[in-house]
């Protein structure tokens, strides 16, 4: 496998890679995650998904923009709720929730709508 040189496979690398490290800094500054062991695993799996999907992107796999775009839709049902209650208790944890959607989706749209295709001539 080699690395990408589809510029836009790169940038959404690099945003899913600045949103696990996002997510990071979330998980340590959010104390209820700290308390439960279930949490903390389940937050620690979280940031290896999104780091697998950002060297996904790295090397180009092509299906991973569909898989990108799934969890986008599924996801975007339980999105208010959970920004709406973080916002209110823990108002940093919720704008760097809020950080980390945001880069997710625009990773995903620069793959899905400004990825160039390869021509064969």
């Amino acid at each position: 496998m080699k690395f990408s040189l589809n510029p836009n496979y790169i940038k959404a690398s690099n945003l899913f890679f600045i949103s696990a490290s996002l997510g990071i800094l979330n998980f340590f500054l959010s104390p209820e995650i700290l308390s439960s062991k279930a949490d903390i695993i389940i937050s620690i799996t979280a940031i290896i998904f999104i780091s697998i999907i950002g060297l996904a992107l790295r090397f180009e796999v092509s299906w991973i923009k569909y898989i990108l775009l799934v969890l986008i839709i599924v996801g975007i049902n339980t999105l208010p709720p959970l920004i709406k209650e973080e916002l209110t208790l823990h108002p940093i944890n919720g704008i760097i929730t809020i950080l980390q959607v945001v880069t997710q989706v625009y990773a995903t749209i620069l793959i899905l709508v400004f990825s160039k295709r390869k021509r064969n001539y």
